[in-house]
């Protein structure tokens, strides 16, 4: 897809460091959270890469899509089927850092397309770019034979949540995370569900 000069496309391994990035950015600082400090001398982007750049498992780049704008990527969708999550191997994180996340894992809609991540570039904005990307999404869920899509938002992140309301998405749950000082979100998280 192409419009304005922003071109939405599948992710290619070679796009892995910018997904990496701009999916680091959706997660509200969860994957600093879970993967700072573990490997030493590198950022969480840094170590989300590898997996990006892979073939197999849920984040890999073929769960991507990205918007390119003036020879560059802008923006990033990361999404897969939910039922994903219950055979992930999260065995390298700490238990401390898993066991304060667990209402996350725990509160899904399960059967569903779930959209793990969804970022544009500050400075890219308020130009339809979000919404295109959603579409995209919205298209692969139902090549895959979904009937909706889910996701979790953080509670006080109110852009985020305007645009997932005027996109269709209604509240369905809420996950109980509580505050910590390297996760400061008040709130906890919220699921929503749109049809498609």
């Amino acid at each position: 897809m192409n419009d304005n000069g922003i071109h939405i496309r599948p992710a290619e391994p070679d796009d892995a460091p910018d997904l990496a990035r701009l999916i680091d950015m959706a997660g509200g600082g969860v994957y600093e959270f879970l993967l700072d400090g573990l490997v030493p001398g590198q950022t969480a982007a840094e170590m989300l890469v590898p997996g990006l750049a892979g073939t197999s498992g849920s984040f890999s780049h073929r769960h991507s899509g990205v918007a390119e704008a003036a020879g560059r990527i802008v923006g990033i969708v990361h999404a897969y089927p939910v039922d994903w999550i219950k055979t992930q191997d999260y065995s390298g994180l700490p238990a401390d850092r898993l066991a304060h996340m667990e209402d996350f894992n725990r509160v899904h809609d399960w059967g569903s397309y779930f959209l793990s991540a969804l970022a544009v570039d500050p400075a890219w904005r308020r130009r339809g770019i979000a919404s295109r990307l959603l579409a995209w999404v919205y298209e692969r869920a139902r090549r895959g034979r979904f009937d909706r899509v889910t996701l979790h938002v953080w509670a006080d992140n109110a852009d985020a949540r305007q645009l997932y309301a005027k996109e269709g998405f209604a509240e369905i749950g809420r996950a109980d995370i509580p505050w910590h000082e390297r996760l400061p979100h008040q709130g906890g998280s919220v699921l929503l569900r749109r049809p498609v």
